[in-house]
């Protein structure tokens, strides 16, 4: 014979899975609301050529010095580094503004995705700027 549960463990299982729900909708509104404000720059391996990137990803600016011209043919790999390391930085500060509201291992599995030394070049560029 089966017994019914008691309908005030009932109430408080329901009452605490509201709550847990409100919390989840709370993170992901502050996340959502930080994010749009997140920025991405990077740069080529020599540190001439700079890119930002928009918060949408798009690529904003793209900064050649007249220095940078002279490399020919490599020119167009430093632009593409300079693009993917804006774009890892961006996705650097989101994994951390995530880590920041408890998201889980969602972000933990990005940071993972980002190039050993990507992740330095980004952090020794902010560690510089102080």
């Amino acid at each position: 014979m089966t017994t019914m549960p008691d309908p005030a463990q009932v109430l408080d299982m329901v009452d605490r899975l509201r709550r847990q729900n409100q919390q989840m909708i709370d993170r992901y509104e502050e996340f959502v609301a930080h994010s749009g404000e997140l920025t991405g720059e990077g740069w080529s391996l020599d540190g001439t050529v700079r890119v930002r990137i928009t918060p949408d990803g798009a690529v904003e600016t793209v900064d050649i010095p007249d220095a940078a011209l002279r490399h020919g043919a490599h020119l167009a790999e430093m632009i593409l580094t300079a693009i993917r390391e804006a774009q890892a930085d961006r996705a650097l500060k989101m994994t951390a503004l995530g880590e920041s509201l408890g998201t889980g291992r969602v972000w933990a599995l990005v940071d993972e995705a980002i190039p050993e030394h990507t992740r330095e070049r980004i952090e020794e560029r902010e560690d510089r700027r102080g």
